[in-house]
């Protein structure tokens, strides 16, 4: 199976390493340097180990590439990343050292300056400015610069449960049954299937004609089987995310989730108005929440993960509410990320449905 198409689930590329090393991959690497850890390693010496693959990711989204346009795999399928055979990682070692030096002489070493800022999302950088669009959706206006005045949190947060069927009724639900298609940009619908339950599972599993790629949370364990039958456990920022997405109460506990959310401004999306609220997550990572001020729906959430770079960004967007039952449920969600875009279309949706707890947890080793 294409290792690519986990980023039709998991959003961000994992290079999944086997269970067992890689569920002690961060106790292993606390305190320690990236040169510590990883060979051959000659510019990023002293950056913290548990960043490098972070970094990693924001080159290679600032880029629009994968990992295998600097590194090579062998015919085993392993990464030998400490070998230097093709040109473009020499080169990437001589721009970081470009960027390193312009950010320390002249933005008083901040990341002021990164690959994305010449790079925007393409392997040749670019050097003049956009053309006009005219199409182009009104950008974000903050609160200050309004004369209205907008909503506050609770009113916001308490206007979107209510448009979701209310606490009372969404309480009652303790697990649903998503069955629908996943189509990559670019690519051709395939069969998805997604179980939810109460407080914290998640399955996942996307079918190809090559296979079955799966993705699971029980609880704090979360875990990927691929194709080829590799099961496959999963830190860092795919981790957060799919614990995240577990979390089976989450549209009612937003204020707790991000108690620092605040009322930013508004910005139109389709041709609706949206109020914006912004906060930052335990993890550091910035979130913003977009809900249609009509409706008072979550239309879009927006999440900017910190790497040693810069914010890696990834966006979804919810589409097609529906009801089911006595709640509300979007039936189109639309993901899009640095490195990966797909859409989520389902056409069998269920709530309270039988669950057996065995089917979240983590499969053994092969």
């Amino acid at each position: 199976m294409d290792k690519h198409l986990l980023l039709a689930i998991g959003g961000l590329l994992t290079l999944a390493a086997p269970a067992a090393a890689q569920d002690d991959f961060e106790k292993r690497v606390a305190g320690k340097t990236a040169a510590e850890v990883n060979k051959n390693i000659q510019v990023l010496k002293t950056l913290p180990a548990i960043d490098l693959f972070p970094a990693m990711q924001f080159m290679a989204a600032s880029l629009g590439v994968s990992c295998d346009y600097c590194h090579v795999t062998d015919n085993t399928g392993r990464w030998p990343m400490e070998k230097d055979d093709k040109p473009t990682k020499i080169t990437a070692r001589r721009m970081l050292l470009m960027v390193q030096r312009l950010n320390a002489e002249e933005f008083k070493r901040e990341n002021a300056v990164t690959c994305a800022t010449c790079h925007r999302g393409t392997q040749r950088r670019t050097t003049q400015p956009p053309l006009f669009d005219p199409a182009a959706p009104p950008r974000f206006v903050p609160a200050t610069a309004l004369t209205e005045k907008l909503p506050a949190v609770g009113e916001v947060l308490e206007a979107f449960v209510a448009a979701i069927g209310g606490r009372e009724a969404n309480e009652k639900i303790v697990s649903r049954s998503y069955k629908g298609t996943l189509t990559p940009a670019g690519g051709q619908p395939l069969a998805f299937d997604v179980l939810e339950a109460a407080p914290d599972k998640l399955r996942a599993m996307v079918t190809t004609a090559e296979g079955q790629t799966v993705q699971g949370v029980d609880g704090d364990v979360v875990w990927t089987l691929d194709g080829a039958g590799q099961v496959h456990g999963e830190t860092g920022l795919e981790a957060i995310r799919m614990r995240r997405a577990a979390n089976f109460y989450k549209n009612l506990k937003l204020a707790e989730l991000d108690p620092g959310l605040v009322v930013t401004g508004t910005q139109t999306l389709n041709g609706r108005r949206t109020i914006v609220l912004e906060g930052t997550l335990p993890s550091r990572q910035v979130e913003r929440l977009f809900f249609d001020a009509q409706s008072g729906l979550l239309v879009r959430r927006l999440v900017l993960s910190p790497t040693p770079f810069g914010s890696l960004p990834e966006q979804t967007d919810y589409e097609d509410y529906r009801s089911v039952g006595q709640v509300k449920l979007p039936f189109v969600v639309r993901r899009s990320g640095a490195a990966f875009s797909n859409t989520q279309k389902y056409d069998d949706l269920k709530v309270n449905v039988p669950v057996d707890p065995a089917r979240f947890r983590k499969p053994e080793t092969k």
